[in-house]
């Protein structure tokens, strides 16, 4: 590795740079107007080189200069060497000036409710790469808030709002409906008794763990006992999926206001009873409070509670959590 860093610091890179002009030009003087050098300058690079490479690099003629067969062969290398060199400089100053805002996010909410929006967030911030981040980890622990918002500068959330070290907002209050697609709902009419829910094909989703939102027993539990299931259930293990499969006519899920809000208006989906089960959790805009202020994210922040959504569902404050 010395030896490596060695052969680096011995580099003429600026005669290098002096000779691909001197061979591209064909002139001595032309390098020179282009480098902003003198033509003796020019030669003076030109002579260093050769002696330290031990070969003859340019044939010396009245009008000019032709490169000999090794100063040729040489060009090649340095044009290519010159050009990595070029690019590689660009890219840093590129990453020196370019902004980034990188918002976690669980998979559900970034499938069904970002993600169609997301174009109209790049339109605000046309100049900011927005970098969304999804996980399906239980961040509610300070190892996993030090762990998995570290690097982020916003997230969007599913639980209480109670995350140690951050400050965070409800966006979205839980409300929980049953749904379906219309061609599984078939001849039967909505709204719907929870008895007739409860005759359907449900499809639930697993928790890995401490369960951390509603399940079909929490909504038999306030909306009445389910029946002896007419056929077999199906268990998925994210909420993408339960969707999927509800959008495909695989049974009934359970739907979170707002990811399903566009399936129900558009059709896809169908609410089977008027009435939703809700909580005191919820989707939360959380920010790091290490973090510094950052004028891109109280703009993201602005526009996830644009009145779009609900006045009665949107985060009017923020409250310091310190856990």
């Amino acid at each position: 590795m010395a030896t490596t860093a060695m052969r680096y610091h011995r580099l003429p890179l600026r005669g290098l740079a002096v000779f691909e002009a001197a061979a591209r030009h064909g002139k001595f003087a032309g390098a020179a107007g282009e480098l902003l050098m003198t033509q003796a300058g020019v030669s003076q690079h030109i002579a260093q080189l050769e002696a330290d490479l031990g070969v003859e690099l340019f044939v010396r003629r009245h009008r000019g200069v032709e490169l000999t067969s090794a100063g040729a062969a040489f060009l090649a290398s340095v044009e290519q060497g010159l050009k990595m060199l070029s690019d590689g400089v660009a890219s840093a100053r590129r990453h020196a000036t370019e902004k980034t805002l990188h918002i976690l996010t669980d998979i559900g909410f970034a499938a069904w409710w970002l993600m169609p929006r997301i174009a109209a967030l790049s339109e605000l911030m046309p100049d900011v790469e927005v970098r969304l981040i999804t996980t399906q980890s239980n961040i509610d622990s300070q190892s996993n808030i030090d762990a998995e918002l570290a690097d982020f500068d916003l997230a969007v959330l599913f639980g209480h709002g109670d995350w140690p070290g951050c400050k965070s907002a409800r966006l979205f209050a839980e409300e929980v409906y049953p749904v379906c697609s219309p061609s599984y709902l078939g001849g039967h009419t909505t709204p719907m008794a929870p008895a007739e829910v409860g005759r359907f094909r449900l499809l639930h989703l697993r928790s890995d763990g401490r369960q951390r939102w509603f399940a079909w027993d929490d909504w038999f539990t306030a909306f009445g006992d389910r029946p002896r299931a007419g056929q077999q259930d199906l268990t998925l293990n994210n909420y993408q999926l339960v969707l999927q499969a509800a959008l495909l006519g695989q049974g009934v899920a359970l739907g979170w206001a707002p990811l399903i809000d566009e399936l129900i208006g558009n059709g896809s989906l169908v609410r089977l009873t008027p009435q939703p089960l809700t909580s005191a959790r919820g989707y939360h805009i959380i920010e790091p409070l290490h973090r510094p202020r950052n004028a891109d994210v109280a703009t993201v922040k602005a526009w996830l509670a644009t009145p779009s959504v609900p006045d009665a569902l949107r985060a009017t404050a923020f409250e310091d959590c310190e856990g």
